[in-house]
């Protein structure tokens, strides 16, 4: 808010003289205001979309460079994803026609120099956002609608994703070396600034990239294949003083699905949520009061496919594991980051260089 803000400010004295440098100030905020809703409108429109579509949207997160949408599930076919992709850059360029008809309108009619180069500005900012975020390479939206068309003309999600990612590196690559340039021909801040975003670019492409090479490591495999069978489950009504001496020590596992009075499952606890417990309160505090809810937690059938259950799954946090639940209700295994570890190298093990072949394929 305050770079936009600043951003703004500093350049309209030049596009509209004679304001005093509070109105100045005054205009850059409200102009920053705006293109922060831009932004949201933006990313709503992917959630939006996806939501229509079928998929799950966790929610949006919006941060110095523009904006992700946590989308769970993902597109079920190539054209769904296609709309997702196309939504958020379609929205930027729609709201830059709008601020320019906007601005055109206002100066027709004699309105102050300052609201109307505020207008321009907006509608100028928007139309870069929109144009950018079609670059073709991931993590960008031009990178989606690429993953898309390869996936609808080849068949293969896993394939048409790695392709794109490497579109990304390549996008990356290109910001970051243009960034370097401008930095050393004297552009301090837009060189540091191109270079950041290519940096940005290029780490979420290598992060996509491997996910999209485990993901092919688990193709034909089912949660069963993964998880640890029958985990020990721990009382909720017993303090955490008692589950850490009579459970955790001595005890190879970092987390327990955690059952009431009656047998049922009502959450997961962590090593996580037992450190965020003072020693101090530690007898005074029972497991189900610290546990993760159950509705939190990922849960699967042990016959789904693992990639089905890996896009609920995240890295860190309470959904970086899962509980496996039979056809009756009772929990029969849970599947950590650990297992799927042990289960990539094994694969390693078992098929060298098949993954790096499948990679370049």
């Amino acid at each position: 808010m305050w770079l936009f803000t600043w951003s703004l400010a500093t350049e309209l004295p030049g596009l509209a003289a004679g304001y005093t440098r509070l109105a100045y100030w005054v205009a850059g905020a409200c102009g920053a205001l705006v293109l922060l809703a831009s932004l949201l409108a933006h990313e709503l429109a992917h959630a939006i979309v996806a939501r229509r579509v079928g998929s799950s949207v966790k929610g949006v997160t919006l941060w110095l460079v523009g904006g992700v949408t946590a989308i769970e599930d993902e597109a079920k076919t190539p054209d769904a994803a296609f709309r997702i992709a196309i939504a958020g850059p379609a929205t930027s360029l729609g709201l830059s026609a709008a601020f320019a008809a906007g601005a055109i309108t206002l100066d027709a009619v004699w309105a102050p120099s300052i609201v109307v180069s505020v207008a321009w500005w907006l509608a100028a900012v928007n139309l870069l956002l929109g144009l950018f975020n079609l670059l073709p390479g991931v993590p960008l939206d031009g990178g989606r609608l690429v993953q898309a068309r390869l996936w609808r003309r080849h068949g293969d999600r896993v394939r048409a994703t790695l392709s794109a990612a490497h579109a990304g590196r390549v996008v990356a690559i290109v910001l970051i070396t243009l960034g370097l340039a401008e930095f050393l021909l004297g552009g301090v801040i837009g060189g540091v600034w191109l270079a950041f975003i290519g940096w940005f670019i290029l780490l979420a492409a290598r992060e996509e990239e491997e996910d999209a090479k485990t993901r092919r490591m688990f193709v034909g495999m089912c949660v069963a294949d993964a998880m640890t069978p029958q985990p020990r489950t721990a009382p909720g009504w017993i303090s955490v003083e008692d589950f850490i001496q009579r459970y955790l020590l001595g005890d190879r596992h970092s987390a327990y699905p955690v059952v009431d009075h009656h047998g049922s499952i009502v959450g997961l606890v962590a090593l996580r949520q037992l450190r965020d417990v003072a020693p101090d309160q530690r007898a005074r505090t029972s497991v189900g009061e610290i546990a993760v809810p159950l509705g939190e937690v990922p849960t699967a059938n042990p016959g789904e496919p693992l990639n089905v259950l890996l896009q609920r799954m995240t890295p860190v946090g309470a959904r970086s594991r899962a509980l496996v639940v039979d056809d009756e209700g009772r929990v029969v295994g849970i599947v950590t980051s650990g297992d799927l570890a042990r289960l990539i190298e094994i694969y390693q093990l078992a098929r060298p260089g098949q993954l790096d072949h499948h990679a370049h394929s």
